[in-house]
């Protein structure tokens, strides 16, 4: 393993403690297969408990390949669509899991690593530094919100896998490439409030929406409420199919992407105040999330 590791880093300036970082950084990834492709993931507890993003397992299971060869069965045990998030968990003990760093101290310049299975390949790692963190502009999205952005190689197969600092801290999980070439990543403080307190569920309201526009209203767009799922918590407050959820607490003018990040980041048993459309009247629900176990 350590002589594409060292071709990477080679061709990139760093020395050889850099590399030792980067093969012990690669203890902690794994391969992530399922049938709608696969991609990369991380060890996040050395219980079996593995971190990937939400489009690398479209399905309930998937397949973990880790460093030492073993296949695993794997079952996703929470996943956020907006956060571009999942949880996958493997029946095993005493894997490498990731040390976990502060991304919100992360600094455009500092030099980071990107580890991953790209194209097929086991075991890759690029270097690069970061250059932005924060709200991206993306020509083929409206906003990007909160992502970190790195000028580290990833292709397909990288999704998933960890972008971290030189002392093999995980800074993020890397997700995309932008318009612009620019590898994008989830900060590991978004990922950390997503997934704790509870590894088995993660707070909900029950809603399913899409974006639509709003002519005659001051956002222009917001987000259409498709489904309230029967006995969820929005389903309590008072929530039907129809409204047009304009804010969430103190964002009432949000944008549906502002609003959709703010839904994967809410905490179980804290009420957030919904603000609707409704026939055209505005209207307030109390929404308290709760848990929801996924099987």
């Amino acid at each position: 393993m350590i002589a594409p590791i060292e071709q990477a880093t080679r061709a990139h300036g760093v020395s050889r403690e850099t590399a030792e970082v980067a093969e012990r950084l690669l203890r902690s990834v794994v391969v992530v297969r399922s049938r709608n492709g696969g991609g990369s993931g991380v060890i996040w507890e050395a219980d079996g408990l593995i971190v990937t993003n939400n489009h690398v397992v479209r399905e309930d299971t998937a397949t973990v390949v880790l460093g030492d060869t073993r296949k695993l069965k794997a079952r996703v045990v929470m996943r956020s669509p907006e956060l571009d998030l999942a949880a996958l968990r493997v029946e095993a003990v005493g894997l490498t899991a990731a040390i976990v760093g502060d991304s919100s101290r992360v600094r455009v310049g500092q030099v980071v690593l990107a580890a991953g299975n790209p194209l097929g390949l086991q075991g890759v790692v690029t270097a690069g530094i970061i250059t932005g963190a924060g709200q991206v502009s993306d020509g083929e999205r409206t906003r990007l919100d909160d992502l970190t952005q790195a000028d580290v190689s990833l292709a397909p197969g990288n999704s998933g896998g960890p972008l971290a600092d030189v002392d093999g801290k995980v800074l993020g999980i890397n997700s995309m490439i932008s318009s612009a070439g620019v590898a994008l990543a989830i900060p590991s403080q978004a990922v950390l409030n997503w997934i704790t307190p509870e590894v088995y569920g993660q707070a909900y309201v029950g809603l399913r929406l899409v974006a639509v526009p709003t002519p005659g209203t001051r956002q222009k767009r917001a987000l259409l409420v498709l489904e309230v799922e029967e006995g969820s918590p929005a389903d309590r407050a008072g929530l039907m199919q129809g409204d047009l959820l304009t804010g969430l607490g103190d964002h009432s003018d949000g944008t549906p992407e502002e609003l959709q990040r703010v839904l994967g980041a809410l905490h179980r048993g804290s009420a957030v105040t919904v603000h609707v459309l409704r026939g055209g009247e505005h209207r307030e629900f109390a929404v308290v999330p709760a848990l929801r176990a996924v099987a």
